[in-house]
């Protein structure tokens, strides 16, 4: 009787070791595979340090898509801006099975932002307007608008998602770190660095300076 009952305690154990076999691995939510930055023309208007903007009927619309494990543009990718209006910028993100995941990372904004650099900043408003799944307003970077305030030569933009160390997030300014140079003094690591030339054109002058 006393092997029989070591026997009936063993096997409750070794039932519960096979049912952990071949766990699910953790899926990282953040990886990025295809990106598409996407610039929609909006009606903006000026209240002292910020910009309230509303939608617009046939809006001119420029995006450009970026593939590939390096994120790259197409050859010759090249977007023009008007000055004097302005654009709500759309960053739309795909994971390795090609769902849209951007909104993983404003849902986590607390180690989240994103830096706008090689941009002439006396040339550009920039204004973020993230919302969280739970309907909060947030400054991340996936989402915003640009209003264009004077001419520039073509120039390459650099947009960068900064994945942030816990606590780092509060000792960024909102309003003006987005194009701050040095900001891998916000210590953490990018999740995405992607680059593409961009130009600001008095009305339809589109030729390249």
């Amino acid at each position: 009787m006393k092997k029989i009952y070591l026997i009936l305690i063993a096997f409750p154990l070794l039932f519960q070791a096979c049912s952990k076999d071949d766990p699910t691995p953790e899926v990282d939510q953040e990886e990025v595979s295809g990106l598409t930055f996407t610039f929609t023309e909006v009606e903006g208007e000026a209240h002292g340090d910020h910009y309230d903007y509303s939608e617009i009927t046939n809006p001119k619309i420029e995006s450009i898509s970026f593939s590939g494990t390096d994120l790259l543009p197409p050859v010759g990718a090249h977007v023009h801006l008007e000055v004097g209006k302005s654009y709500r910028f759309n960053v739309k993100m795909l994971d390795f099975a090609g769902r849209e995941t951007q909104q993983t990372f404003v849902d986590r904004d607390d180690i989240h932002y994103a830096f706008i650099l090689g941009t002439p900043v006396e040339s550009l408003h920039v204004q973020y307007d993230d919302v969280k799944t739970d309907g909060t307003k947030t400054n991340v970077g996936a989402k915003g608008y640009f209003t264009i305030l004077k001419e520039t030569n073509t120039f390459t933009l650099n947009y960068i998602m900064r994945h942030l160390n816990p606590g780092v997030k509060a000792s960024i300014n909102t309003k003006t770190d987005w194009s701050n140079a040095d900001y891998q003094k916000f210590t953490g690591a990018n999740d995405i660095d992607i680059k593409f030339e961009l130009h600001f054109v008095e009305g339809h002058d589109h030729d390249d300076h």
